[in-house]
């Protein structure tokens, strides 16, 4: 499966705990995928091949590589910025999406809606693509 197809298939999905099917934590495992969502106030959830979150209280940048987070701030090789409530960004209705990402890494997007609203931009990225 591409990262597009992939991608394609995550979109639509309802915030929550294992937001994620054993199915696809599979195909994502199996193809390098990485898949970045937000959760709660102050997580960057990363699931796949990384199993790990980052603290992103607000809105800050999250420092990885194919370990995993740096909690201690160091800046490894690889960074995604979440951003929180940015007003600049907004879904197709106009309404604001709670969690989206900025990132140099080649990555696709995906939506996942809380109670009808968007609730995060995530974001689906190969491994092969970090440094």
């Amino acid at each position: 499966m591409d990262i597009k197809e992939f991608a394609k298939r995550l979109d639509g999905k309802k915030y929550g705990f294992n937001m994620f099917t054993s199915e696809e934590q599979q195909i994502a495992y199996e193809n390098g995928f990485v898949i970045v969502t937000g959760a709660s106030d102050d997580l960057m959830e990363f699931n796949g091949v990384i199993m790990d979150e980052g603290s992103c209280f607000d809105g800050e940048k999250v420092y990885f590589n194919a370990t995993g987070v740096d909690q201690e701030g160091n800046e490894r090789a690889n960074c995604i910025e979440a951003l929180w409530c940015d007003e600049s960004i907004r879904d197709e209705l106009g309404g604001i999406i709670t969690w989206t990402y900025k990132t140099n890494i080649p990555h696709e997007t995906f939506m996942v809606y809380e109670q009808g609203d968007s609730y995060c931009k995530g974001i689906v990225f190969s491994i092969n693509d970090i440094n």
